[in-house]
């Protein structure tokens, strides 16, 4: 009998309710902190449009050389 008062004055207690803010997802109006530092900074900005440039213009240039060059003609299977 002891042991059932107990496990009932410690769940009215809130002992083992869980806390509101721990909870699996976010409030509908819970927003997260603002970022103090910018995610890159000026040089690496530069530094990876310069690299996303360079890919684009890498892969343009392998496109138009695929365009340029002819199919070359397969026979078929049956050997018409």
């Amino acid at each position: 009998m002891a042991a059932l008062a107990l496990g009932l004055a410690l769940t009215h207690s809130g002992a083992f309710a869980a806390e509101p803010s721990k909870n699996a997802y976010p409030g509908a109006f819970d927003r997260p902190p603002v970022n103090e530092e910018p995610a890159l900074t000026k040089d690496e900005q530069s530094k990876l449009k310069d690299d996303l440039t360079k890919a684009r213009d890498r892969q343009n240039s392998q496109v138009k050389t695929k365009e340029a060059t002819p199919a070359l003609k397969t026979k078929s299977p049956s050997g018409k």
